[in-house]
């Protein structure tokens, strides 16, 4: 069970009050992430952010690194086994493709937490342990999203002679995809690029692959 389902299995008035107020100090920030970058994400400007005390703060989260973990999950938990990215396996493979393309993106890499994890990414860099923690997370979310994709997709598991390759190229794909959306993308780039995607889904599924 990850930690995200333990949050959420025990559902009282004290638990939602406790989840409403972390939300509150994730949410805020990821946005100084965003604004101000990762130097800039300090416990005191979240919790200025958060409209909570810094001892509120530091009651939910006991340091600036469990923070930033905790960040990383709330960024990448659509990814998991409950994530809200994954499209109804019965469906036709193309439209199967297209509903998984669009789902990931606008849950996950194009959206603009996204865009400030990568400031925690690159910030974190100077706290070897830190980065050591969140490069062991993003390995376990990786491998979640491989097992999930080819469960989704069974035909590139069948057909195609590389199936986890074609996992991890369309994770590559849409996390660069989401990189590139700090610089200015034009809607017609950013929709060919996600169109060409979901075409390649299709033909790696297809007989045709082998």
């Amino acid at each position: 069970m990850t930690a995200s389902a333990a949050r959420r299995r025990a559902r009282t008035p004290q638990n939602e009050r406790v989840e409403t107020t972390q939300q509150k100090i994730i949410n805020a920030a990821l946005e100084l992430l965003a604004q101000e970058g990762f130097k800039g994400a300090t416990l005191q400007a979240i919790a200025r952010r958060a409209e909570v005390s810094l001892g509120a703060l530091q009651h939910h989260f006991d340091s600036r690194d469990a923070l930033m973990e905790r960040l990383v999950e709330a960024v990448m938990e659509p990814l998991s086994d409950q994530g809200s990215v994954w499209p109804d396996a019965t469906l036709p493979l193309p439209e199967r493709a297209r509903s998984f393309v669009e789902r990931a993106w606008h849950n996950i890499f194009g959206a603009a937490h996204y865009q400030a994890a990568w400031s925690l990414f690159f910030g974190c860099k100077a706290s070897p342990a830190l980065f050591a923690r969140i490069d062991e997370l993003r390995h376990h979310v990786d491998q979640v999203f491989y097992t999930r994709f080819l469960d989704t997709f069974p035909e590139v598991r069948t057909h195609h002679p590389n199936p986890e390759g074609v996992a991890a190229m369309v994770f590559a794909a849409l996390r660069g995809a989401g990189v590139l959306e700090l610089f200015a993308v034009s809607p017609s780039e950013r929709h060919g690029a996600l169109q060409v995607l979901t075409t390649t889904i299709v033909q790696a599924g297809s007989s045709s692959s082998a």
